[in-house]
């Protein structure tokens, strides 16, 4: 188990094995964990969980070796807003899904950041990028830029999602979805929380190419 911001402190750890000898549905865990740490239920209706890095529904089940995050809502927002960073493939349509399950959204503005086709003058096509982050500070900042949003618009749900590791040819890097009750605050939040994400988060891009040189992005020449 893994206690991401606010859900370290109810729990009293960082992370801690929890032995799981057979699937279990997470519902059951959850459960499980929530009696364990006091504080922990306290909050059982706000919290999110994670399978191997991935957002999961409760009904799914959880195998021996699993790594389970226990994830809090987002400072300053509602309960369903999130942000995470994440090694496995980004499933886009699930955010999106998040963001539209609030219900009250009329317009839904989603922004995908997809590894491009390049080809250097010295080192030939670009293979992948890969991507490094700090990633405790930028958890922290990506949930600071969501509470901006909710400060200057009126959105209904907001999520943010950005891999970590190799990222290859047509994948995608990043995703950020915004749900608001008309267009207008859709798109202008979202495409300011793009821009930010790239100006203030901790996340660095290293190029890789076919003679198998790397170089790291100049963030000035590439826009993403």
């Amino acid at each position: 188990m893994v206690y991401l911001g606010p859900a370290r402190d109810w729990a009293g750890v960082h992370d801690e094995r929890v032995p799981v000898d057979a699937p279990v549905r997470l519902a059951e865990l959850a459960a499980r964990l929530c009696v364990g740490h006091p504080k922990l239920g306290d909050a059982r209706k706000s919290l999110r969980f994670a399978i191997n890095g991935r957002f999961a529904d409760e009904s799914e089940m959880v195998e021996p070796g699993d790594e389970v995050g226990v994830i809090p809502p987002v400072s300053g927002g509602a309960d369903a807003d999130f942000a995470a960073l994440q090694h496995e493939a980004i499933d886009v349509s699930a955010v999106r899904g998040h963001v539209q399950s609030a219900g009250a959204c009329g317009g839904i503005v989603v922004f995908e950041g997809v590894t491009r086709r390049e080809v250097h003058p010295r080192h030939g096509s670009l293979v992948r990028l890969s991507y490094e982050a700090y990633a405790e500070m930028a958890v922290s900042e990506m949930q600071r830029l969501i509470a901006t949003v909710r400060q200057r618009w009126t959105v209904e749900r907001v999520a943010l999602v950005h891999r970590v590791g190799n990222v290859g040819i047509g994948e995608t890097s990043v995703v950020v979805a915004v749900g608001a009750g008309h267009r207008g605050p859709a798109f202008e939040a979202c495409r300011w929380l793009i821009d930010a994400l790239k100006r203030d988060v901790p996340i660095w891009k290293e190029e890789v190419w076919d003679d198998g040189a790397s170089s790291w992005s100049d963030p000035a020449k590439h826009g993403g």
